[in-house]
């Protein structure tokens, strides 16, 4: 059932005829709010007391998640029933953060090869060669927990751009670089080249590919085709999309870097986000509660996009990482049974780290015509290993501007005289805190997120699962190199690749 013929859907309308939400200030004084809009999972808290909405709004949305099915519907995905439809398969990746994964082959040949990478010291250098899924997420976990970082050194090169590959080789030394190469397919054309190179810059030294490079995939015959040999390549599911990936074979870079045992804390802050996503009622099951505040904002306050600020340094890939989350995850037409969609979904995400999106584009968000929901993350001590007095001061600082501006964005301040000094306000903001970043409590926030994303999906009733669309551009780019030209290509294109000399 789509959203839009969710009986719900028409109740939330309808209300809407005669409920304003432009300006929040008398909700933000109600007492209530505090316990009905405030949400926690050990030391994460979501605070969604200055969204655009008041309890009577709240027990409907609650109402349009039971009708669409939503606790069944996560209950199939968890069975391990085929909920990814246009591809028939099964969606795997919530069994990566559980403890039995510790008994199975893969994990065995995963931690015994990062161990001993650890342990020898072979290598000081680590590249890892990917590009969307297989590349964002384990540069952006490298980041987050780059306090917790005690292996080699480690660069990312996901764009076919010839300076990226280029240079990161500047910084290495081939007889001392492990190059990790990751494609789910084996068939993505940026990181087969980039790895072609990687592998003419090795024999330059004499090292062989199977010396000083590994695949991780699920497509294994064709990593040995390339060249690969077994030992040397890490397999992951085929029902494990890569936005969802970082949790698999793919984590080796965040292995290689921060440990088993942090890695593992990392599982288990997942795990437990994941134990309250399956079992915890909507009322009061976190992802369920955020996706259903995009759905509100989305497809009945008809804001079209959705802002992430982390108000830390070390979370700065996230926006990026998020956006591919949930704009290829959720970017569909059409319903799980090909009917084209009647309301959109999917909100464009995008945002900044904190506090530099103040001086960007937060002008925009407090006065520009178009209301953006944001969502603003706030680990409440700094993850730097040596505090002192002044770096305490300092991280006192940015939880009182992430505070200053979620206030203001809500309250506004009216100017009537001068309007150019006018703040509307009835602005929203989510404000999600923890104590501070952690293995245990970056894998609680990250399994949040894809959460949010599948929740969403589930009461959209499209597949979050799959993701057509990334292939088309893809397909046509290999035509256009393999035969330098074809019919399918505009006018314009044949001109500009004419004049580059195709």
């Amino acid at each position: 059932m789509q959203l839009a013929k969710n009986p719900i859907t028409k109740t939330l309308n309808e209300k809407l005829k005669y409920k304003d939400f432009k300006n929040i200030n008398k909700l933000l004084s109600d007492e209530d709010r505090l316990n009905d809009f405030q949400f926690n999972l050990g030391d994460l808290n979501v605070d969604i007391t200055r969204q655009s909405l008041d309890k009577e709004i709240k027990d409907d949305l609650i109402k349009l998640a039971k009708k669409s099915n939503i606790k069944e519907k996560i209950k199939a995905m968890n069975s391990g029933s085929k909920i990814n439809f246009s591809e028939n398969r099964s969606v795997d990746h919530l069994n990566l953060r559980k403890v039995e994964r510790f008994n199975t082959q893969e994990w065995e040949k995963l931690f015994t090869f990062t161990n001993n990478i650890l342990t020898s010291k072979k290598f000081e250098y680590i590249v890892n060669v990917g590009i969307g899924g297989s590349d964002l997420g384990p540069m952006m976990i490298n980041q987050a927990l780059k306090d917790f970082h005690q292996g080699p050194e480690i660069f990312y090169v996901s764009n076919i751009d010839p300076t990226n590959m280029s240079d990161v080789l500047e910084k290495c030394n081939p007889l001392k670089t492990l190059f990790i190469v990751t494609t789910k397919s084996f068939g993505t054309l940026e990181t087969l080249e980039n790895a072609k190179v990687a592998k003419n810059w090795l024999s330059v030294a004499n090292k062989s590919i199977n010396d000083s490079m590994v695949a991780i995939t699920s497509s294994i015959d064709k990593a040995i085709k390339w060249g690969f040999n077994n030992q040397n390549i890490f397999y992951f599911s085929e029902n494990i999309g890569g936005r969802y990936s970082l949790w698999s074979s793919v984590a080796m870079p965040i292995l290689l870097s921060i440990g088993e045992n942090s890695f593992k804390d990392f599982l288990y802050g997942a795990r437990m986000m994941d134990e309250h996503f399956i079992n915890e009622d909507v009322e009061n099951n976190i992802p369920i509660i955020l996706a259903l505040l995009r759905i509100w904002n989305r497809n009945f306050l008809n804001r079209n996009s959705h802002c992430i600020i982390p108000y830390s340094s070390r979370l700065a890939k996230l926006p990026s990482w998020a956006q591919q989350l949930e704009m290829e995850s959720n970017g569909k037409g059409v319903d799980i049974e090909g009917k084209e969609l009647i309301m959109a979904a999917s909100p464009l995400i995008w945002g900044e780290v904190g506090t530099n999106a103040q001086h960007s584009f937060f002008q925009f968000l407090h006065q520009g015509l178009e209301v953006i929901p944001l969502d603003i993350l706030l680990p409440l001590q700094s993850s730097n290993k040596q505090m002192t007095k002044e770096k305490t001061k300092k991280h006192n600082y940015l939880i009182t501007n992430a505070l200053a501006q979620a206030d203001s964005l809500a309250k506004g301040s009216a100017d009537l005289i001068n309007k150019n000094k006018n703040f509307p306000g009835g602005r929203p903001s989510t404000i999600i805190s923890w104590q501070k970043n952690t293995p245990f409590s970056i894998g609680k926030l990250i399994a949040l997120y894809e959460n949010i994303t599948i929740a969403s999906g589930f009461i959209w009733n499209i597949n979050s699962f799959d993701q057509w669309g990334v292939e088309l551009g893809k397909k046509l780019a290999l035509k256009i190199e393999t035969n330098k030209d074809d019919d399918e290509l505009t006018p314009a294109s044949k001109l500009l690749l004419k004049q580059y000399g195709y």
